[in-house]
């Protein structure tokens, strides 16, 4: 895959998590079955994308950092 597919995949990853959040959210204020299911997924998926997002800049910066000490 290239860097702007796996862009493209962890930004709908987000938007479905962030999705499921506020679906989550409304059931369980209308105390619909599985409210607490549907939000507690939205939550860990997006504590997951978003951690695979952080170690991701984290080798961003990394190698950006390396670059500018070449250069210098």
């Amino acid at each position: 895959m290239s860097k702007k597919q796996i862009d493209k995949l962890m930004h709908s990853l987000l938007a479905i998590s962030s999705i499921l959040m506020l679906l989550g959210t409304f059931f369980k204020l209308q105390h619909y079955p599985y409210g607490d299911l549907i939000l507690s997924t939205g939550i860990w998926s997006s504590l997951v994308i978003g951690t695979i997002e952080i170690s991701h800049l984290k080798k961003i910066r990394k190698t950006l950092e390396k670059e500018a000490s070449k250069s210098n």
